[in-house]
Formats: structure tokens, sequence, C-alpha cells
């Protein structure tokens, strides 16, 4: 259990920790014990979504100025949503971990810690993409005024994100105060994309686990003294594993469907925008913005994609045992027989009206780039 606990949520619990929530408490203690940090973080967000939508009506006549103000307001629009899941379920969260850690006390602690560590470089790399675009999201105004005095010799002031103030920023303390507060609302949108979607990828990997423990199980099972007792815990681990992942499913459905929306939004929004500053300094501020966005869909599709694999795979473990040796009781054939019926649908991660899997994220990719390829000729074709 020493492995277990070293690695189990490593990544999040820090993460969840910033925000104010500990995921590790007992179902019974409250987890979110600092509040103010996740509502001060989460009031910094909101007046910023204010300032960029008055921005966007502002500017309905201005496609540039348009889109930019599209694409933060998508980007925070998520941050706040994510916010407010966390708050909302905080509760759930730390039921389906302690449930979780019920289910892996079967499982032999090497195995949960290989699978551990491997989760656990997946989180800190999409940690570490994330945290890299919230801090190149607060160092383009720099940069930008930096080769703007370089070019024009003139300095002019820019913002993280596209907002109209309510105050005048040519002032310095104003100015001070505009860049203090979008900076904290930059990782105000980060820091709950990080917790949410590692929290999600790491229930998932043990999932996969607990899955393929049945599978292993269920493969080595002969029939003699106590069959029928060992047929029944390995079943019994099976049910509870489709059990935990439908609450995982269940929980998440929402989240899943917003971020498809918005994310699939999100990149038409960039495409024209890439297409617009293709020569631009700032190209690759929004390629890797337009990554970030790629690896959120990513993962809840490699995810689901994972797991359905693994819940299936129980109906071929089934069939690669020795169910010969018990066929002539009709109980346990009986048993068998429905186990793998149930099996053969597996389990799926899904966002009401479609399945999050590898084929959908294909299909985002593949419509994105045909988005801007033809933006990309109708360009070139104006000119």
């Amino acid at each position: 259990m020493e492995t277990i606990n070293e690695n189990l949520l490593k990544v999040q619990d820090t993460y969840f920790r910033i925000l104010g929530f500990n995921i590790l408490a007992r179902p019974e203690m409250s987890g979110w014990r600092q509040h103010w940090r996740a509502l001060g973080l989460m009031l910094s967000l909101t007046m910023v979504q204010a300032m960029v939508i008055a921005y966007s009506i502002q500017n309905l006549e201005n496609m540039d100025q348009l889109t930019e103000g599209l694409a933060a307001l998508l980007i925070n629009q998520l941050g706040l949503f994510k916010f407010g899941l966390m708050m909302w379920l905080h509760k759930d969260f730390q039921r389906l971990v302690a449930r979780l850690r019920e289910l892996l006390t079967e499982v032999p602690a090497y195995i949960i810690g290989e699978e551990n560590r491997r989760e656990q470089r997946l989180s800190g790399i999409y940690k570490n993409c994330f945290m890299l675009a919230a801090i190149l999201s607060s160092l383009k105004p720099s940069v930008s005024m930096c080769l703007n005095y370089w070019r024009t010799g003139q300095l002019r002031l820019e913002m993280t994100f596209p907002c109209s103030y309510p105050w005048d920023n040519q002032q310095l303390p104003y100015a001070l105060l505009s860049y203090a507060l979008l900076a904290s609302a930059s990782f105000a949108v980060v820091l709950p994309s990080i917790c949410v979607d590692t929290f999600f990828m790491a229930l998932i990997h043990n999932l996969v686990v607990l899955f393929q423990t049945s599978q292993h199980t269920m493969q080595l099972f002969r029939a003699g003294a106590g069959s029928e007792a060992q047929l029944g815990k390995i079943l019994d681990l099976y049910r509870r594993s489709l059990d935990l992942s439908a609450a995982l499913n269940r929980y998440f459905r929402l989240l899943i469907c917003v971020q498809f929306v918005v994310g699939s939004l999100h990149l038409c929004v960039l495409s024209y925008t890439l297409l617009v500053k293709f020569d631009n300094a700032q190209m690759p501020f929004y390629v890797v913005f337009t990554v970030s966005v790629l690896s959120q869909l990513y993962i809840y599709c490699y995810c689901g994609d994972r797991l359905k694999t693994a819940s299936t795979g129980f109906a071929n473990a089934i069939y690669d045992s020795h169910w010969h040796e018990v066929a002539l009781d009709l109980a346990l054939g009986r048993s068998l027989q429905f186990s793998m019926m149930r099996a053969q649908r597996g389990s799926r991660i899904d966002g009401f009206f479609f399945e999050a899997n590898m084929e959908v994220f294909i299909s985002i990719v593949r419509t994105a780039m045909s988005y801007f390829a033809l933006l990309r000729s109708i360009s070139k074709g104006t000119e």
C-alpha cells in the first residue's frame, strides 16, 4: 500500500490544494477548506469575462478583434465552468477516490504503482503544457510592446486578453491593476483545467488497472474446491469496477459535452486567428494555445478509448479461461454467460449525444484542418 499512497493522485492533489481543495480527504470530511483561494481566482476571471463580453459587443463589425474576443470568451467560460464543477462535485470526487482506494486493495501494489507512474508522467506533461500557456499568456503583452517599440519607436500598452476597461490604462496604476487582474485570470483558467482534466485521467488509468486485474484473474480461473467463491470474487470485482466507471461517467458527462462543444468552437476561432496572424511574431503564442485546446480534447478521447477497450476485454478473458471445466455446473455456466454478454458492451465515456473516443478526436482535427484550409484558400483568392 505504500506504493499506492506515494503515486496515487500526486499531481492532482498538489493543484487541488493550490485552489483550496483536499481531494484525498475522507468523504465525511469537508474537502473544500481554503474557500478564499478558489473564490478569489473565480472573481478575477468573472470580472475579466465581463470586460471581454463588452469588448466583443463593441467590435461586432471588426472580424479580427471579434475573433480575438470570442477566443478569450470561450476559454474563460470553460474555466468558470470547471471552477463551478469543482465546487459542486468536490464531495462526489472524494467519494470516487475513496471507492477507488477500496477496490485497489484487491490489486497487487506493484501493478498499481507502475500504472500510476505512467499516469503521473502524462499528467506532468499535460500540466507543463498548460502552465506554459499561462506563462506565455502573461508574457505576450510585454513581448508585443517590445516588438512594437522596436518597429515604430512608440510604446503602446497591450494586455493579455482583449477587454473593454472601465478605467484608463494609460495611467500607470490602472495599467498595473489591469495586468495583475489579467494574470490572475490566466491562472484561473489554467489551474481548474489541470485539476479536473488530470483527475479524470488518473481515475481512468486506475479503472483500467481494475479491469485488467479482472481479466488476468479470470484467465487463471480453474475449477476445483472453492471455485464458486473464487469466480464470485472475480465477477464482483468486475461488477464494482463497472459501477465505479458508470459513476465517473455520470459526474463528468456534462463537462465532456461542454468541453467538446467549446473546444470545437475554439478551434474554429483559432483557425481564423492563425490565418490572420500567420506571419506575425505572435504566431507561437497562438500555436501553443491551439495545442492546449487539442490536448484537452485528446485526453478525454484517449481515456474513453482506453476504458472501453479494457472493460470489453473481460469477455475475451472469459473465452480464454477454462470455462469448459465449470460448464456442467448450470449456475456457474449461466453466470459466465451473462458476464460475457455484459462485458461485450463494456463501459464507455460519453457527452450525452456522443461517445468520447479517438474517432471523435480525429474527426474534430480533420474538420478544423479543413476549415483552416478553406479559410486559407479564400484568403489567397481575395489577394
